[in-house]
This record gives C-alpha cells, sequence and structure tokens, in this order.
C-alpha cells in the first residue's frame, strides 16, 4: 500500500462550506494529524485527528483546545483515494451537520522526494458553441438537464431564469418541481460545477437568450472531456432549432444573398443614373430591413414551460413570420423594379 502525502487541500460541502487544510502523518496503516477549517461564516476551527488508512480513510476528529470560541462537535470522516490521486468522501458531526468534501494534494519538495512520477501541469481547456434559434418544450429541458448532469457525480445543476421580469435561480430539483406553472420564459441557464483536480473546478454552462447569443460553454483540464461534452450538448440540443430563423440570425440571411445577386443582374434593366440609384437604395435598405426585423421581432429563444402543448401557429409563428418578411420585401423590391423599367417597354 502506497503512503498518502502529508499534506491536503480543498473544499468542504454541506450544511458548512469553506476550504480546508489537512496536516497528515502516517505510520503503517495508522494516520494522525491536523485539519485545519475556515468555515465560510464562522470563521476558522482546528480538530486534532486519529485514524486509519486500509480501503478507506477513515478519520475521528476532535476539537482543538484552542476553540473555546466556537460550540464545535466531534467529526467522523470517511475517504477514498480517487484515481486522480485525491480525496472525496463524507463527514459527519455529533452536532447534526454533515456533508461532503474533496482534497488534492500538494507536494512540498516533490520532485526531490518522487522522482518516478510524473506531475500533471495544471491547464484549462475552454469550448464554446452557439446555439441557433430555438423552441423548447418542458420535457426537452428536463431531458436537457439530466444530459448535462451526466459525468457529474456530487454536483448538483443549478438552473437561471426570468420570472415576471426578474431573475430566479434555484437548484434543478425545485426548478422541476415548478415547471408546469413557469408558462413561457425568453432566458433560460443551466450551470454546474465540480471540482477536478488542482483545484481547478469543471463547468459546464447552457445558456438560452431571447435576443442575444445563445451558447454552450464547458471548460476543465481534460481537453477530450471539454471538446466532447461541448460537442454532444450541441448535438442534443441541434434538431430543435429553427434553421431559417438560425441562418438569418448567423448569417444574416441566405434571402438577402439572393436579392442582392439579383439587384445586381437587374441594374443594366433599370435606365438612367438616378433610377439605378433609387433602385439600389432602396435594395439595400429592404436588406438592412429584414436583419432588423429579425432580431428585434423574432426571438432566438423560447421556452414552453405549461403543461398543454402550444398550437402549430403558436409554436411555427417565428418561422412564418420570417418568410412573410422575406417574401414581402422581394415582392416590394420587384414592384420598385417595375416601376423603374416600365416606362422602357412602353
Amino acid at each position: 500500500m502506497s503512503g498518502l502525502v502529508d499534506k491536503w487541500a480543498g473544499r468542504l460541502y454541506g450544511t458548512n462550506t469553506g476550504n480546508l487544510f489537512i496536516e497528515l502523518n502516517q505510520k503503517g496503516t495508522d494516520v494522525s494529524g491536523v485539519i485545519r477549517f475556515l468555515d465560510d461564516v464562522l470563521g476558522l476551527a482546528i480538530y486534532n485527528f486519529t485514524g486509519t488508512f486500509k480501503d478507506k480513510l477513515i478519520l475521528d476528529c476532535v476539537p482543538d483546545e484552542s476553540n473555546q470560541d466556537q460550540e464545535l462537535g466531534k467529526v467522523s470522516v470517511e475517504a477514498i483515494l480517487t484515481p486522480e490521486g485525491n480525496l472525496r468522501g463524507t463527514w459527519h458531526s455529533s452536532l447534526g451537520t454533515a456533508g461532503t468534501f474533496d482534497a488534492f494534494p500538494h507536494y512540498i519538495n516533490w520532485a526531490q522526494t518522487n522522482t518516478e512520477a510524473v506531475k500533471i501541469p495544471e491547464q484549462i481547456y475552454n469550448k464554446n458553441i452557439p446555439i441557433g434559434s430555438i423552441r423548447l418544450f418542458s420535457e426537452d429541458i428536463k431531458r436537457l438537464i439530466d444530459f448535462v448532469g451526466q459525468d457529474f457525480k456530487q454536483a448538483n445543476s443549478i438552473i437561471t431564469y426570468n420570472l415576471r421580469g426578474n431573475q430566479v435561480t434555484k437548484y434543478a430539483k425545485d426548478f422541476l418541481q415548478d415547471i408546469a406553472d413557469l408558462g413561457k420564459i425568453k432566458y433560460l441557464k443551466i450551470f454546474i460545477q465540480e471540482p477536478e483536480a488542482h483545484g481547478i473546478n469543471r463547468v459546464v454552462i447552457v445558456e438560452f437568450v431571447e435576443n442575444g447569443i445563445s451558447e454552450v460553454r464547458v471548460s476543465g483540464i481534460n481537453e477530450s472531456w471539454v471538446v466532447g461534452k461541448a460537442e454532444s450538448i450541441s448535438q442534443a440540443i441541434r434538431p430543435k432549432q429553427h434553421k431559417l430563423v438560425t441562418s438569418y440570425k448567423k448569417y444574416g440571411l441566405n434571402l438577402n444573398a439572393i436579392i442582392f445577386f439579383v439587384m445586381l443582374i437587374a441594374i443594366p434593366e433599370v435606365m438612367g443614373l438616378k433610377n439605378r440609384a433609387i433602385f439600389v437604395l432602396v435594395v439595400f435598405a429592404l436588406l438592412n430591413i429584414l436583419i432588423w426585423i429579425h432580431s428585434k421581432f423574432i426571438p432566438n429563444t423560447i421556452i414552453y414551460l405549461t403543461g398543454k402543448k402550444p398550437s402549430i401557429i403558436s409554436r411555427s409563428w417565428p418561422t412564418i413570420l420570417s418568410w412573410l418578411v422575406a417574401v414581402s420585401s422581394s415582392i416590394f423590391a420587384a414592384w420598385i423594379f417595375y416601376l423603374l423599367t416600365k416606362s422602357k417597354g412602353t
């Protein structure tokens, strides 16, 4: 059995939260040492511990005598050594408090004491993937929350959404309990993080914005996991995207390009510099109006959380409006072209 590193630092979660530092001595299977815990609210507490390390690390912790101004109970700790070399486990006290913790080894003079091991470099990889125009329903959101939470064993997803003009943040469990009463929302963010290694968290954020940029954002120290997680979430969302509206939002619209090329072809048919200038200005004005209407009146994201599924018209109106605006602008451009060229044929 290999020995444990003598210094560990990490984070404690549960009824109490804060940073912890462990100084550990080991003789065979017996361990002892000191834990210094800095509570986010109550401040510093120091514990002396004894215990054993076989398949698990088991510790019995008693408050240090210097902690006279705090009510501190005895604490029992159970933890495992993960394949990455971190400590991960649970704790509970005689006062009824309990929770989980993660601790990471901190090597002092590491290169001189262990020349065979290879230190893993500390680095963070990030992957951002934009999301197009999308319409989601309650079942889609439930599946997406479950999908995002995969690979996270201890963390809970946190949901932020708009409600009557205010942003509300809840744990996913509480959000899903109230989901049928929320109606239609235009902003939703799914956030989840978990300690990985070297004191770095791996993070997933999926954010849907009404008229801004919706994105999948993933961070972590494992490049293959970061890229794979971001791509898999993007693929899960893609079938729900509206291709036409997404194309308008992303590229400024494909139909605009068609109108522009038709304008170039049709210009020689317009007689006179003044008429040509009017035709070009009208077409360019139409192109800009199209882009403005799509950005202003056709939302990038709508999420229906009601129990009753909206009608086909209610779900399809952004696409219908997009087509109506595009076709109307084309007809108007053709009408202007007719007015400017009709004298040529008479």
